[in-house]
């Protein structure tokens, strides 16, 4: 199939295999097949779907692809010619190659505006399209966990016209294939939890095994990432205790302490520590054994300090917080980000992530991991921001510090609606600095960006509408049900 010189026939199986989940298995034909399709000019290609498909294609690999292609499609005032506002196809294909534009591309923000307005016209007179319009605005593809994303595809590939009955087969056994893997990580990581009885000994633990995992997930679905992401669900996990610490259970001065012995690194001496904390740091410190012993066989034990050196800043930024939330401090927005963004966890996942899995980082490489990049500074401000649209009622029910929307409120003098807008605005800024990230990135740092970006896509999917993490028993239940639970019927 990879073998035809046919432009269209070639963008859609590499569209396809990349919406069924089934791309990983072909890697090298989808490199040699996107490298043919960037070799192939566009000028003289007039299907807005086919120009729009191709450049998100690209960008999606990587490529640099000039927004300029769009041009041709407006009309003698600059505008986006009224003919294609009735091409739904084309519509949607423009809306989703949109949604990879980064802030210095205005073209592409008028294509999401023109491609949307028409298509939410669309939803009534086409009922066909209806749902698959609804779907590009609930979850564009390129921010959509791919897992999640395959599954709802293949049930709607499989009626389609242009189905091709054995990449559909390859598509629900492949599906079912790894699910199996799941379940049994998962099923091992229930174990762990239960082998220390957090619940039994921490009376505030939130028992978010499921959640953590499903987290994860989102950003290693491969076989082979089995062992990386059974210890990076487990570390979400224990973070997830630490901010239980630091928001609900500690006194300042025991989270004081807590904070210097972290900082120290030193887990013998915990006699002047509650029992809670002491317990918690017994399991830490087991943890960090079993993430030495991953490193070790890799023959990256280096890595160890840089992982150590990331884990300050966010006990340190959580202290802060509970200072701030004790003394009832109101910090300014500005002054709020630089604490929050932190205890957000993403600096520490995302470069965590990275020198657990990597195995050629260079010391360079190590050090900038610290500076926290561009990329991850992005997707700490979309997570914290999309969390705080969303916060959950269990937040508000304790004492804790407003969120970004109560203080953004606060010190502009708008209303909570200007708030909100406001608020989307700076995700959709961040999802662009992404992007931007994205295409400009050296090959050495390749891997942090693609962790970097499915963090970011798995931040969306938990807080789209609601703190799915701290209640999960909405969107949260679903998607992991379907994930987990449900196989692929034939």
């Amino acid at each position: 199939m990879f073998s035809t010189n046919d432009l269209v026939e070639k963008l859609t199986l590499v569209d396809d295999l990349h919406r069924l989940g089934i791309y990983y298995h072909f890697k090298d034909e989808i490199r040699e097949a996107i490298t043919s399709i960037n070799d192939h000019v566009d000028d003289d290609i007039g299907d807005i779907r086919l120009v729009a498909l191709r450049f998100r294609l690209l960008r999606q690999e990587g490529y640099v692809v000039s927004p300029g292609v769009f041009s041709k499609f407006k009309d003698s005032e600059g505008k986006f010619k009224h003919e294609l506002s009735y091409d739904v196809e084309g519509l949607l294909q423009l809306y989703e190659a949109s949604m990879l534009g980064t802030n210095d591309e205005p073209i592409l923000k008028e294509a999401t505006d023109f491609a949307r307005g028409h298509l939410e016209r669309m939803k009534g007179e086409e009922p066909q399209h209806t749902a698959q319009i609804g779907r590009a605005f609930e979850t564009p593809f390129h921010r959509g966990m791919r897992r999640l994303e395959a599954r709802l595809y293949i049930p709607v590939y499989a009626k389609s016209k242009a189905c091709i009955p054995i990449l559909l087969e390859l598509a629900k056994l492949d599906f079912n294939h790894l699910q199996s893997i799941h379940q049994a990580e998962i099923q091992s990581f229930y174990v762990w939890s239960e082998e220390f009885s957090l619940m039994k000994h921490l009376p505030f633990y939130r028992d978010r095994v499921a959640e953590s995992y499903f987290w994860t997930l989102g950003v290693w679905f491969e076989p082979r990432y089995s062992t990386e992401r059974l210890l990076i669900s487990k570390l979400f996990n224990l973070m997830t205790v630490i901010d239980d610490i630091y928001d609900a259970y500690g006194t300042i001065e025991e989270l004081q302490l807590f904070t210097n012995q972290i900082e120290r690194w030193d887990f013998q001496n915990v006699d002047g520590l509650p029992k809670f904390m002491q317990i918690f740091l017994n399991v830490f410190t087991g943890f960090m054994t079993e993430i030495e012993e991953e490193l070790r066989k890799k023959g990256t034990l280096h890595h160890r300090h840089y992982i150590i050196e990331l884990f300050k800043p966010f006990v340190r930024a959580n202290f802060q917080d509970a200072v701030w939330t004790n003394i009832e401090y109101k910090p300014k927005f500005e002054e709020y980000l630089n604490v929050s963004l932190v205890t957000a966890g993403y600096p520490l996942l995302i470069s965590a992530s990275l020198c657990i899995m990597a195995k050629d980082l260079s010391k360079d490489t190590l050090d900038w991991l610290l500076s926290v990049p561009k990329i991850v500074k992005a997707s700490s401000m979309l997570l914290r921001l999309v969390d705080d649209l969303f916060s959950s009622e269990f937040e508000q029910q304790r004492k804790h510090l407003d969120s970004s929307l109560q203080i953004y409120m606060r010190d502009e003098g708008i209303t909570e609606q200007e708030a909100v807008a406001k608020l989307k605005s700076m995700v959709d800024k961040a999802w662009k600095d992404i992007n931007k990230e994205w295409l400009s990135s050296l090959p050495s740092r390749k891997h942090l960006n693609l962790l970097a970006l499915n963090y970011t896509r798995m931040a969306e999917v938990i807080y789209k509408h609601e703190d799915s993490y701290t209640n999960p028993n909405g969107h949260m239940k679903e998607n992991i049900t379907l994930l987990l639970v449900h196989p692929m019927e034939d």
